[in-house]
C-alpha cells in the first residue's frame, strides 16, 4: 500500500517543481534579452565634416597678402608702397599741396575699399573653412582679391587712377609717363634675360643667338600691362606670337625643334596671363615697342 500523501505535502511539492521550472525559464529569458541587446550595433560616432577638412585662418591671410605672414603685415606693406608712390609722384610731378592731398585721399579710399572687401570674404571663408565643397566656391571670391593685391590696387578703374587723370596737368602727365615707360622697359628687359637664360639650357643657344633673340623680344614685342610671377611665361607667350620668319632663322633646325615645347607652353598660358591682367587690351594707343597709356582722344578730334 502506497503511503498516504497529505494535501499540504502535495502543495509544497508542486511549489518546488514550479520554482524549478520557472526559474530556468526566467533565467533563459533574461539571457536572451541581454543577448538581443548585445546584438544591436553601437551608436555611430559623430561624423566629421568632409573627413576632417579644415583650413586655418592664417592661410587666408597668406593667400590674400602674398609674401606676408598675416593681414597686419600685408596691410603695412600696402600702406608703405602707397606712401612711396605718393612721394614719387610728388617729386617727379612737383605736385601742389592740393594735388597731393587729393591723390592721398584717393589712394586711401582704394586701400579702405580693398580691406573692406577682404573682411567680407573673410567672414564667408570662416563659415566654410571646414566644408571642402563650399570652400571651392568661396575660392572664386578669394582669387580676385589675391590678384588685385598682387597687381596693385591702383588699376584704371581705381579712385587713385581716376584722380591722377583728373588732377595732373598735361605736363605732369608727360613727366610721370616717361618714368613709367622707363621702369616698364627695364623690368621687361630683366624678365626677357631671365627667360632666355632658362631657355638656353634646352635649345643650347650660343651667346650671339641669345643676344639676337633678346633684341627681337625688346624691339618686336610689347611689355605686359602688369608684372608678377608669370613674367617668364609672358616672354614665351610673346615669342610664340612672333612670325616664324623672324624667329626661326636665328637658330638651327635642332634648336628650333627644341624651342617648340616652350612656345607651346607660352600659347597655353594665354588665359592665365589674361586673368592676371598682363595682356588685357589697353585703352590707349601703343607707341613704339612700349605701351604708353594716353588719355583717350576726343571723338571729334583729328587723329595724329
Amino acid at each position: 500500500m502506497l503511503p498516504r500523501i497529505r494535501s499540504e505535502d502535495l502543495t509544497q511539492t508542486r511549489s518546488r517543481w514550479l520554482r524549478l521550472l520557472v526559474l530556468p525559464m526566467l533565467l533563459l529569458a533574461t539571457l536572451t534579452f541581454a543577448a538581443d541587446e548585445d546584438d544591436d550595433d553601437p551608436p555611430a560616432p559623430a561624423a566629421q565634416p568632409n573627413n576632417g577638412f579644415f583650413i586655418q585662418e592664417e592661410n587666408f591671410d597668406q593667400w590674400i597678402f602674398q609674401g606676408s605672414n598675416n593681414a597686419a603685415a600685408g596691410k603695412a606693406r600696402i600702406e608703405s608702397n602707397v606712401k612711396m608712390k605718393l612721394a614719387e609722384l610728388r617729386r617727379i610731378c612737383d605736385l601742389t599741396d592740393a594735388q597731393a592731398k587729393k591723390l592721398s585721399l584717393a589712394a586711401r579710399g582704394d586701400m579702405r575699399q580693398f580691406f573692406e572687401e577682404v573682411e567680407v570674404v573673410r567672414k564667408k571663408f570662416l563659415k566654410v573653412r571646414n566644408d571642402q565643397n563650399a570652400f571651392n566656391q568661396i575660392w572664386q571670391e578669394i582669387n580676385p582679391l589675391q590678384q588685385k593685391q598682387q597687381r596693385g590696387l591702383f588699376g584704371d578703374s581705381s579712385f587713385f587712377a581716376k584722380t591722377v587723370r583728373n588732377t595732373l596737368t598735361r605736363e605732369q602727365h608727360e613727366k610721370y609717363q616717361v618714368v613709367l615707360d622707363d621702369r616698364r622697359r627695364f623690368r621687361y628687359q630683366a624678365a626677357a634675360e631671365v627667360a632666355l637664360h632658362n631657355l638656353s639650357n634646352s635649345p643650347g643657344l650660343r651667346h650671339e643667338q641669345h643676344e639676337a633673340i633678346f633684341k627681337l623680344i625688346i624691339e618686336e614685342t610689347q611689355p605686359p600691362l602688369t608684372f608678377g610671377q608669370y613674367d617668364q611665361y609672358f616672354v614665351f607667350y610673346s615669342l610664340a606670337k612672333l612670325p616664324d620668319a623672324k624667329l626661326k632663322p636665328l637658330m638651327d633646325d635642332r634648336q628650333w625643334k627644341l624651342l617648340q615645347p616652350h612656345l607651346q607652353q607660352g600659347r597655353a598660358m594665354e588665359a592665365d596671363l589674361m586673368q592676371q591682367g598682363m595682356i588685357e587690351p589697353p585703352r590707349g594707343r601703343i607707341l613704339k615697342s612700349v605701351r604708353t597709356i594716353l588719355p583717350e582722344a576726343d571723338e571729334h578730334s583729328e587723329p595724329k
